[in-house]
């Protein structure tokens, strides 16, 4: 894939990923969560309601361990992506893309709960207005491209994602930008 002729422009190019960089996110990213990752992700829980809310006293934390990650393959393009820039900001017409380095990729998705609020969705890249773009494998078929999403980091859920492209190439080759898409 010649990814210069795919973006339009190249606002932040980063160095090609390197085979090691590219195994281990390819045999780690759906790795069950750690002891560590859970007890970070609990620590950060904090009750959004004051006391003299009536919604305070309701509030439960949810329990991280129970968090399920796909054990799916990343599209074959993704990865060609990463060994052209592992990362990096580029842009077609109003589409804007800020891609997740290997070393991003999994903290991105654990940092924004996607496991809690999409299960089975796998952000890779976001557009630099707070929409993530996403995979939906909730699929069960054994496939290597899914379904791409687009969802608002503060409104995570499948019911305000809103269908954006079929496959990494087609999103990466549209031209409307996801806001528009989402809210247009």
């Amino acid at each position: 894939m010649n990814w210069k002729a795919v973006f339009e422009v190249c606002y932040e190019k980063c160095p090609e990923a390197t085979e090691q960089e590219l195994d281990m996110l390819i045999n780690d990213w759906h790795r069950p969560l750690s002891e560590h990752e859970i007890k970070e992700i609990v620590e950060r829980q904090r009750n959004p309601f004051p006391v003299s809310d009536p919604l305070h006293k309701q509030y439960q934390p949810f329990d991280p361990a129970k968090w399920i990650i796909p054990n799916k393959r990343l599209p074959a393009t993704y990865v060609e992506l990463l060994r052209y820039s592992n990362g990096g900001e580029f842009g077609n017409g109003e589409r804007y893309f800020q891609f997740f380095s290997t070393a991003e990729f999994r903290a991105m998705m654990l940092a924004y709960e996607f496991p809690e609020y999409m299960p089975g969705a796998v952000p890779f890249a976001m557009d630099g207005c707070g929409h993530h773009y996403a995979w939906d494998m909730r699929s069960n078929k054994d496939q290597d491209e899914y379904p791409i999403l687009v969802s608002h980091s503060g409104n995570l859920g499948y019911e305000d994602a809103v269908h954006i492209a079929e496959t990494f190439i087609e999103l990466c080759q549209g031209t409307i930008s996801a806001e528009d898409i989402r809210y247009g």
